[in-house]
């Protein structure tokens, strides 16, 4: 199961696009993954012939763990004999870079489902097993992880076990008092009258009268169940705030000649089927200031800044089920021409889930846009591992003062940047932003 983006934990085989015994091509789609936030193609990462499935439709299983072996034509009839523990650790190569990402089951080093199971047996001796999103969970909750009982394969705690005993805590907390008063029951045989008196004194204060309060308060207000997508929204933004020093630099654009611009090209243009919007025009301006300001399209390390050749725009997208980055791919040499139409493709495949993975998490770069909501100006969260993100509001028209003093009209955009100051400082983000500036109001520029 690959690391479809930041902070995922695990990983749902939504469709096998391939059977077992079928030719595999690198980087050819083999599956549909879904995600906390979409559903993406799975692409292969070797060559072959797909041996054996390891993980059914449906099934949900962490980052790291095997769900399929590829491997030479000639190891088939070996891969399919399940009795033969060898055939497995042949085919272990291909996928053997992904188990070391869950340390739980560092054990396991052989391969497949069927090793999951050997592994197990260990837990009555104290050892517990929980998938790596049920553990995150339970450490951001101070839960403890052995009062769970897991539901997953051979007992294994899955986050929904972590986040069904977090949302019933008082159950859990009322059903321990209880046992053992009906458990000392059996003392009222030894004496008589005045035991059974004082046993059922305590009974009610155990037990029943102080979850009935605290049930009603909670559903008083009602209570939203959180989406996989609102959970990893929350834990990506938390670890953003929380380890990203952000800082904000912002500026007001002369729209007015780009403007006029986009209304040419887009006439020129009609007879293609393709229309250039506004983002289309900021995506081009930010590809270029990145090119000269390269240090924004970079991630930040504990042993240094990595840069970046390929310049691949994420461009925020609300879906229903809350937002979704996807990113343009290879920017730096498309033409203002190739970016529209791929944004327009972009977007397409969003909203029906048919995103690669290097598309939903290979972003170097963000935009996020709320001009169409009629926003004039905002902040925008970095999405990590990224360094800076730009955010644009609505084209407005407002009174300037032009060069001659002269009060006039034009169509202004507010465009501020946020940047991750262990990369950048504010005189970086300052000459960012003025040159997307220079660029929107030199809007020939962009032609070039």
């Amino acid at each position: 199961m690959p690391q479809m983006g930041y902070d995922m934990q695990e990983g749902t085989v939504v469709r096998w696009l391939k059977t077992e015994g079928s030719p595999v091509q690198m980087g050819e789609a083999v599956a549909e993954i879904e995600t906390d936030k979409a559903v993406v193609e799975f692409e292969s990462y070797g060559e072959g012939i797909l041996l054996q499935i390891l993980v059914a439709e449906g099934t949900t299983v962490p980052v790291g763990e095997t769900i399929a072996i590829v491997g030479a034509e000639s190891e088939v009839p070996v891969a399919s004999t399940p009795d033969e523990p060898t055939p497995a650790v042949e085919a272990e190569p291909p996928v053997s870079t992904a188990i070391p990402l869950d340390p739980p089951a560092q054990p396991v080093s052989t391969n497949g489902g069927v090793v999951v199971e050997d592994v197990t047996p260990p837990a009555p001796q104290g050892r517990l097993f929980a998938t790596p999103a049920a553990r995150k969970i339970a450490e951001e909750q101070a839960i403890d992880l052995k009062q769970i009982e897991g539901t997953g394969p051979r007992g294994r705690i899955t986050k929904d076990d972590v986040l069904s005993f977090a949302s019933h805590p008082l159950e859990a907390v009322a059903e321990a008092p209880v046992t053992p008063v009906i458990e000392d029951a059996p003392v009222h045989e030894a004496v008589p009258e005045p035991e059974s008196e004082s046993v059922a004194t305590p009974e009610p204060v155990a037990a029943t009268a102080p979850p009935a309060p605290a049930a009603e308060s909670v559903s008083e207000g009602g209570l939203i169940p959180l989406s996989r997508m609102r959970q990893q929204i929350a834990r990506v933004t938390v670890r953003s705030k929380s380890e990203k020093p952000h800082f904000y630099v912002n500026t007001d654009i002369d729209m007015t000649q780009v403007m006029a611009l986009r209304g040419q090209i887009n006439q020129s243009l009609s007879d293609e089927g393709i229309r250039v919007t506004v983002n289309d025009l900021i995506v081009k301006a930010c590809v270029m200031t990145l090119k000269k300001y390269p240090k924004f399209n970079s991630f930040y390390q504990e042993n240094g800044i990595k840069t970046n050749d390929a310049i691949n725009i994420g461009v925020a997208i609300a879906i229903e089920e809350g937002l979704i980055v996807p990113a343009l791919l290879d920017c730096g040499d498309k033409s203002l021409r190739e970016l529209a139409a791929a944004s327009k493709d972009l977007a397409e495949r969003s909203a029906n889930g048919t995103l690669s993975n290097q598309e939903y998490a290979g972003g170097t770069f963000a935009i996020s846009n709320l001009g169409m909501f009629g926003v004039t100006s905002f902040v925008a969260i970095i999405q990590p591992p990224q360094s800076a993100v730009l955010a644009v509001g609505a084209v407005a028209k407002r009174p300037v003062v032009g060069e001659d003093d002269q009060i006039k009209v034009a169509q202004i955009m507010t465009a501020t940047i946020s940047g991750d100051h262990r990369i950048v400082d504010g005189a970086e983000g300052a000459q960012f932003v003025n040159e997307v500036k220079r660029l929107l109001e030199n809007p020939l520029s962009l032609l070039v």
